[in-house]
């Protein structure tokens, strides 16, 4: 495995993981998403983990279908719910972070 492979596989982990725990932190505002919307967005983000965490190519790959309710609950709360577009906002731009991190670690593991 080439460095800058490692390099982007390490960037898209840590994108994922701090996208975990943004998503972890909606109940617990007092921003009215409640704890039903949060595991809704949550849970799917589990699914590719231990392969991401192993570096597996095929999670890498089948990871960005996972941020796909995420992407909708976020864009939900950011319009129309005005004390969680903080939190919500976060959780949006770190779904494109990941999802670029996660398009950045594919092209790099395809190389080596």
């Amino acid at each position: 495995m080439s460095p800058r492979s490692v390099g982007t596989h390490r960037i898209a982990v840590a994108a994922w993981l701090l996208l975990m725990l943004s998503v972890a932190a909606w109940p617990f505002e007092a921003a009215g998403i409640g704890l039903v919307f949060a595991a809704i967005a949550f849970l799917p983000l589990l699914l590719p983990l231990p392969g991401l965490l192993g570096n597996s190519s095929r999670a890498l790959r089948a990871a960005p279908l996972a941020l796909a309710p995420v992407l909708a609950l976020a864009v939900t709360e950011v319009l129309a719910n005005p004390p969680a577009r903080p939190w919500a906002g976060l959780s949006l731009a770190l779904v494109f972070v990941a999802f670029a991190a996660l398009i950045a670690a594919v092209r790099a593991s395809s190389r080596s």
